[in-house]
């Protein structure tokens, strides 16, 4: 029988957020791609075989978008705006190193 993977730390979770959005960027055609948590999961599990909670990378991805005044969009899943050359100057979420 086969153990589940350990939980990533938020450190690895940021890391893995911040590749997938910068591989979502990478393969994109246009200007703008559309961020959300369901397809950074995929976009990690396909390149990386990691399978981590979508809800947890939604958090992350939504004090990124907070941090860098993403714009949202209006659906039942939560969506950001981002320009393709801004993706070398997100900001993202600081550990605290108390």
């Amino acid at each position: 029988m086969d153990n589940p993977p350990a939980k990533p730390d938020k450190e690895t979770l940021i890391k893995l957020v911040k590749q997938g959005i910068e591989m979502l960027a990478d393969r994109n055609i246009s200007s703008i791609v559309i961020l959300s948590s369901y397809k950074i999961n995929s976009v990690l599990k396909d390149n990386y075989g990691v399978d981590i909670k979508v809800d947890r990378i939604g958090r992350i991805l939504s004090s990124v978008a907070k941090n860098n005044k993403l714009k949202k969009l209006s659906t039942n899943i939560p969506k950001y705006q981002l320009q393709i050359a801004k993706v070398g100057r997100l900001e993202y979420p600081e550990l605290s190193s108390s």
